[in-house]
C-alpha cells in the first residue's frame, strides 16, 4: 500500500478505528490519533521524533519501542481519570483530551541547559557520583542534581479507581500471540477452566504485524476469529490489556487488568480503572514470547534508531510510519522480514545492513527478489544527526572504508531475547544457549510448560505445535481426553537463529551506548572491569546498567556479552542479574485498592469519641482515635496540659482508658497459664485484687507491663497496655495452642465491650459516691490495688482502684454502649468538684512525675526487670516463666547495664533522647552512657523532670551529669524516678 495521507500515517493498521478519531495534545501542541492508538504511535504519526533526554549526559531521545521495552519514551499524563507522572508512552492508550508532557529536559525538551554535561563526557564516567559527591555530605548536592534529572513532578490527586479479585484456574495462559491462542483452542471442551491473559488489547501477537496466512487468510483476522471463540466459550477467559505482573509460591499469580475509555466526540477519557486479580493456576503455560535486541555501535542512541520489532508493529498495527526512509541493521533474518513489510507498506528501505557473510533462508531470498539493497558482512559504525537521524555509516565487519547512508530511521535487530521473568520469579536461574544466542530456561516450575518464543528461537510454525502438544499433554493429565481440531494451515518465511554479535568492531566506546537511559557506554563497562566489577550485580549497580525503567530488557544482554568479551568469560558464565516482581511497574493504588486512608487503617473511635468532641478535644492516632489535649482547658496545648494536670493535682480529672488492654482468662489452670508470662508471682493473687507486673519475651527484655485482676478463682482480667493488646491475647493463644494445649483455658479479648473510664485527684472518692456504687469506698474498705463490682444507674460495672497518676484513682468499666453516658453523667456530677477532662500528653506527664514506667518509651530492645529496679521480684519467685533462663545469662546480670533513673535539671531543659556524656567528655561527638526517656516539665516540683536508662544508674544517685541534646549541653542530677509523692500518701488516700 502506498502511504497516501500526509504526516507519518499510512493506510492499514489492524489496531486502529479510522473512524474514531481523537484529539489530544502534547507539550502544548494540539494534535490527532484514533482509538487504538497508543500514545507513542499517536506520536510518530504526528511527526514527533523527540520525547526526552537521557540521565546524565541529557541527550535527546526517541521512541525506541513499542511497548514496556522502551527506556526512552516517559511521559507524564494527565486524562480524564487522574494525572501520572511517568508513563511508558507504548503503555499509554490514546484518549480523548489526553494531555501528555515530557518529564525531562529544562526548561524544555528541545532546549535543555542539561545538555552542557555533554562537554565533561570524559570526566563523568562510571562511578562518577559515587567518587565526586562524598563530601561534605551528598545531601548537598542532591536536590540540584534531582531537579534536571528526574522522572516528572508527583502532585496530589484522587486515585483512580481500582478493583481486586481473587479466582482460580485449572490452566492460566501467558501471552495471546499464536502459541498461547492454540493451547487455548487445544483445552476447548476439555471441562477446564483456561484464563488467557494478554497485556494486548487484542490476541494475536505477532500474527498482528508478520505476512502470516492462516487457512488462507491473513494471521490478525485468524487470531480475531479465535478470540470471538474463546469469549462465546464458558470455559476460558479472555484477559486483554492484562499484564501478568508476578509469580510466587504454590502457582499464585498477580495480574493487573486496565480498563480504557477512549472516550470521542468531546468526551474526554482515558484509564478509567484497574482490577488486580490474585490468581492460583494449577497449570501454566508460559507464552510470552521474546523481544528484540538491540546493536551497539557508536552513536547508537539518536532519535530515529529503533527496535525493528517496535518498526513493524507502527507500521503493521498502527498504520504508522516512523520516517521516510528506513534502514536495517540486523544479525538474522527479523531484519528482512521486517524489511519485507515496509516495502509493502509502501516505504522506501535505504538497505538491509546484515553481519552475516552469506545468510541463506527464505527471508533473505525475499528481499533479495524485492529488490532491497543487502549489505552482507557488513556494520552500523556511527550516525548523523543530533534531534533526529539524517544517516548511518556502514562498513565491512572486517575493517574497511566506511559507506554513509541516508535514513531517517534505523531499524536494530540483533537477536531476540526470550520473556522469561515470570519463570525466574519462582527461582529458575537462565543459562546461555549459544546456538540461538538467547538465555532460556534450563527447567520450569511444576506444572508450567514453555511454548513459542520463550522456550528459545522458535517459528510460527513451531509455535503452533508447542501449543497443541501442551494442550494435549494438559488433557491427559486431568482426564479430559483427546481432542479433535483442524490444524491451521500456515503460510510463512520461516526464519534462521541470528549469528551472535554484540557490538561495532570500529569506533568509539565511550559514545556506543548500551543503556540509553542511564547513559551506560561500552567505556563504562571497560572502567567497572579495570576496576575489578565483574560479578554482574556489581556491574549493575556501579555503573547504573539495566537500572532504568525498562529495567534492562533493551540493555542488560548487550552488557552480559560486553563483560564477557572483557573478562575471557562465556556468556553464560557471567549470568544475569536477579528478577523480581514486578514484570512491569505497578500503581500502589491498584494494589491498595480500596484500603486508602481510614479504609485502610480504620479509625478506632472511643465508645465516648461524641462526648470528648463535645468537650473540644484534640484528637491524635495512639492507634485509637484519643484525646491529646482539651481547648476547653486552654487556649494552646501547653496551657491546656498544666491546666489538666492542676485538676488531678488539686481536684479531680477525667481520662478515659478505653483503649487499655482487657483480656478475660477463665477456666481450671488459668491461674498457672498466667503465672508462666508474669515476672510476680500470680499464684498467690487472691479474687478481688490487682496486682501489677510485666512480661518478657525468651529473651528476657519486657514486652509489656500492666495490672493483672483476679476476678474470682479461675477467672481472671489481664490488661496489657492500649498499643499491645491485640498483641498480647495473640501470643496468650499462641503459647496456649502450641506449647501448653493440656491446660484448661479460655482466653477472651474484651478490649472492645467495655469502657473504661479513669476518675484520679483527692475527690475522686467522692465523685464516685455520687453515682451511688453500692460498694464500701473508704480506704480501709477498698484499698489500693483492689477490685469491686456494682450496679451504676442499673447497669454493671466493674471498679478498679489503681492508679497512673500517683492520685487516688478509680478506673470504671461498663459495656461499651454505655461509655458515653458514663462519661456525661460523671463530668456532670463532678461540675462542682471542679473536674477537668484529661488527655494523653497530661496523663503521661502525671505519670512522670510518679515515675511510673511507659513500656515502649522508657524501654528499649534491651531492657530487662533488673533495669528497672523488679530484679528482686524476680529474683522471689521460684517458678518459671517466659524469659526467665535468658536473665541467668552474663550479659543480664552485667554490671555496666542502663538502668531506669530520675533526673531532675536546676537550669535548662530536657528532652527525650539526650544523650548522657561520659563523665571525662567536653563535647560532642563523644562516648555516652545512655539517654533520656522521658521529660517534662513539672508543674509540681517548678522544674525540668525526666527518667532516663543510665549505666549503673541506681548507684549513681545524686551524680551529675551532663546532657547533650540538639547542639546544647544541660547539666543534671541523678536521682530516684519517683519525684512525687514518694511514700504514696495521697495514692492510698
Amino acid at each position: 500500500m502506498a502511504a497516501r495521507e500526509t504526516g507519518f500515517r499510512l493506510d492499514g493498521g489492524c489496531l486502529i478505528e479510522r473512524s474514531k478519531p481523537l484529539q489530544f495534545r502534547f507539550n502544548g501542541k494540539p494534535m490527532l490519533g484514533f482509538k487504538g492508538d497508543t500514545l507513542s504511535s499517536a506520536l510518530l504519526a504526528n511527526g514527533v521524533g523527540l520525547l526526552g533526554r537521557s540521565f546524565k549526559y541529557h541527550r535527546p531521545r526517541g521512541i525506541y519501542g513499542a511497548g514496556l521495552e522502551d527506556p526512552n519514551a516517559m511521559v507524564a499524563v494527565r486524562d480524564a481519570y487522574g494525572y501520572e507522572p511517568a508513563l511508558r508512552a507504548g503503555q499509554v492508550r490514546l484518549a480523548e483530551g489526553l494531555d501528555a508532557h515530557t518529564v525531562t529536559g529544562w526548561p524544555s525538551v528541545d532546549f535543555d541547559i542539561g545538555a552542557l554535561a555533554q562537554l565533561g563526557m570524559r570526566f563523568m564516567k562510571a562511578g562518577f557520583y559515587y567518587k565526586t559527591f562524598m563530601w561534605p555530605t551528598w545531601g548537598l548536592y542532591e536536590p540540584y542534581i534531582r531537579k534536571p534529572t528526574g522522572f516528572g513532578s508527583a502532585e496530589p490527586v484522587k486515585p483512580r479507581h481500582s478493583e481486586q479479585r481473587h479466582d482460580i484456574c485449572d490452566v492460566l495462559i501467558i501471552g495471546g500471540g499464536v502459541a498461547g491462542i492454540t493451547a487455548a483452542c487445544g483445552l476447548l471442551g476439555a471441562g477446564l477452566k483456561v484464563v488467557l491473559a494478554d497485556e494486548q488489547p487484542r490476541l494475536g501477537g505477532a500474527l498482528m504485524r508478520e505476512g502470516v496466512t492462516i487457512n488462507g487468510r491473513p494471521g490478525a483476522e485468524w487470531a480475531v476469529e479465535q478470540q470471538a471463540v474463546f469469549e462465546a466459550a464458558d470455559e476460558i477467559d479472555v484477559l486483554t490489556d492484562t499484564v501478568v505482573t508476578g509469580a510466587y509460591e504454590g502457582n499464585f499469580f498477580t495480574l493487573l487488568q486496565s480498563d480504557h475509555d477512549a472516550g470521542g466526540a468531546g468526551q474526554a477519557g482515558g484509564l478509567r480503572s484497574e482490577r488486580l486479580w490474585k490468581l492460583h493456576a494449577r497449570y501454566v503455560v508460559l507464552a510470552t514470547g521474546s523481544l528484540d535486541r538491540p546493536l551497539v555501535f557508536e552513536d547508537n542512541d539518536r532519535p530515529g534508531v529503533m527496535l525493528s520489532s517496535a518498526v513493524g508493529r507502527f507500521v503493521g498495527e498502527y498504520g504508522v510510519a516512523p520516517g521516510r526512509t528506513v534502514g536495517i541493521f540486523t544479525n538474522n533474518d527479523s531484519g528482512h522480514l521486517t524489511a519485507l513489510s515496509l516495502l509493502q507498506a509502501g516505504l522506501h528501505v535505504s538497505a538491509i545492513i546484515d553481519t552475516r557473510l552469506a545468510p541463506e533462508s527464505p527471508g533473505v531470498e525475499a528481499t533479495a527478489a524485492a529488490g532491497i539493497r543487502r549489505l552482507s558482512g557488513a556494520e552500523v559504525v556511527g550516525t548523523s544527526g543530533y534531534k533526529g537521524l539524517r544517516s548511518i555509516d556502514v562498513a565491512p565487519v572486517g575493517g574497511g572504508a566506511a559507506e554513509r547512508i541516508d535514513c531517517s530511521v534505523l531499524a536494530l535487530s540483533g537477536g531476540r531475547t526470550p520473556l522469561i521473568h515470570l519463570a525466574t520469579h519462582l527461582g529458575v536461574k537462565p543459562v546461555f544457549n549459544p546456538e540461538s544466542g538467547e538465555f532460556i530456561c534450563p527447567y520450569v516450575p511444576d506444572g508450567w510448560h514453555i511454548v513459542g518464543d520463550a522456550g528459545g528461537f522458535s517459528s510460527f510454525a513451531k509455535a503452533i505445535n508447542d501449543g497443541l502438544e501442551v494442550s494435549a499433554v494438559i488433557r491427559t493429565t486431568t482426564g479430559a481426553g483427546p481432542f479433535s481440531w483442524d490444524v491451521p494451515k500456515l503460510s510463512a518465511l520461516e526464519s534462521a537463529p541470528s549469528a551472535a554479535f554484540w557490538k561495532s568492531n570500529a569506533g568509539n566506546p565511550a559514545r556506543m551506548w548500551v543503556d540509553l537511559q542511564n547513559d551506560v557506554t561500552v567505556a563504562d563497562i571497560e572502567l567497572a572491569v579495570r576496576e575489578g566489577y565483574v560479578s554482574v550485580e556489581h556491574l549493575k549497580r556501579y555503573t547504573t546498567l539495566g537500572m532504568g525503567t525498562d529495567q534492562g530488557r533493551t540493555s542488560n544482554i548487550n552488557g552480559l556479552a560486553i563483560l564477557a568479551g572483557l573478562t575471557g568469560r562465556d556468556i553464560g558464565d557471567v549470568g544475569t542479574t536477579t528478577f523480581r516482581p514486578p514484570y512491569t511497574a505497578v500503581r500502589l493504588s491498584a494494589i491498595a485498592h480500596i484500603r486508602q486512608n481510614d479504609i485502610y487503617r480504620p479509625r478506632r473511635r472511643m465508645p465516648a469519641h461524641d462526648a470528648h468532641i463535645a468537650g473540644g478535644a484534640v484528637f491524635e492516632d495512639f492507634g485509637w482515635q484519643r484525646p491529646d489535649w482539651y481547648h476547653a482547658n486552654g487556649a494552646d496545648r501547653e496551657t491546656a496540659v498544666a491546666a489538666e494536670m492542676v485538676a488531678v493535682r488539686g481536684a479531680v480529672g477525667l481520662f478515659d482508658g478505653s483503649p487499655l488492654g482487657k483480656i478475660e482468662v477463665t477456666g481450671p489452670d488459668a491461674a498457672t497459664f498466667l503465672d508462666r508470662f508474669y515476672v510476680s508471682n500470680i499464684m498467690t493473687l487472691k479474687p478481688g485484687r490487682i496486682r501489677y507486673s510485666v512480661m518478657l519475651k525468651e529473651d528476657g527484655v519486657i514486652f509489656d507491663d500492666g495490672v493483672l485482676t483476679c476476678i474470682d478463682e479461675g477467672y481472671y482480667l489481664a490488661g496489657p497496655s492500649s498499643g499491645n493488646a491485640e498483641m498480647v491475647a495473640s501470643w496468650f493463644e499462641r503459647w496456649r495452642q502450641t506449647e501448653w494445649p493440656a491446660l484448661e483455658v479460655g482466653i477472651a479479648p474484651v478490649t472492645s465491650n467495655w469502657a473504661s473510664v479513669a476518675i484520679a485527684g483527692p475527690r475522686a472518692r467522692e465523685l464516685l459516691a455520687k453515682l451511688n456504687p453500692g460498694v464500701d469506698l473508704s480506704s480501709t474498705a477498698f484499698p489500693h490495688m483492689s477490685y469491686r463490682e456494682c450496679r451504676l444507674g442499673g447497669v454493671a460495672a466493674r471498679i478498679s482502684r489503681v492508679s497512673f497518676t500517683g492520685e487516688l484513682q478509680y478506673e470504671i468499666s461498663v459495656p461499651a454502649r454505655y461509655g458515653h453516658d458514663l462519661v456525661d453523667q460523671l463530668m456532670g456530677e463532678g461540675e462542682a468538684l471542679g473536674i477537668q477532662m484529661v488527655g494523653m500528653e497530661a496523663w503521661l506527664r502525671l505519670r512522670l512525675e510518679k515515675g511510673y514506667l511507659h513500656v515502649g518509651s522508657d524501654t528499649n530492645g534491651r531492657t530487662t526487670p533488673g533495669d528497672i529496679g523488679m530484679g528482686g521480684i524476680v529474683e522471689r519467685k521460684i517458678a518459671d516463666f517466659i524469659g526467665k533462663r535468658s536473665l541467668s545469662l552474663a550479659f543480664s546480670g552485667s554490671d555496666e547495664r542502663e538502668e531506669l533513673v530520675g533526673l531532675h535539671a536546676g537550669q535548662g531543659r530536657l528532652a527525650p533522647g539526650g544523650r548522657i556524656m561520659a563523665p571525662d567528655a567536653v563535647s560532642a561527638p563523644c562516648v555516652t552512657e545512655g539517654y533520656i526517656t522521658s521529660a517534662c516539665y513539672s508543674p509540681s516540683l517548678g522544674k525540668d523532670i525526666g527518667l532516663a536508662l543510665i549505666e549503673r544508674g541506681r548507684s549513681r544517685m545524686g551524680e551529675t551529669v551532663r546532657i547533650y541534646d540538639n547542639g546544647g549541653v544541660v547539666e543534671a542530677e541523678i536521682c530516684s524516678p519517683v519525684f512525687y509523692d514518694p511514700d504514696n500518701e495521697r495514692l492510698r488516700a
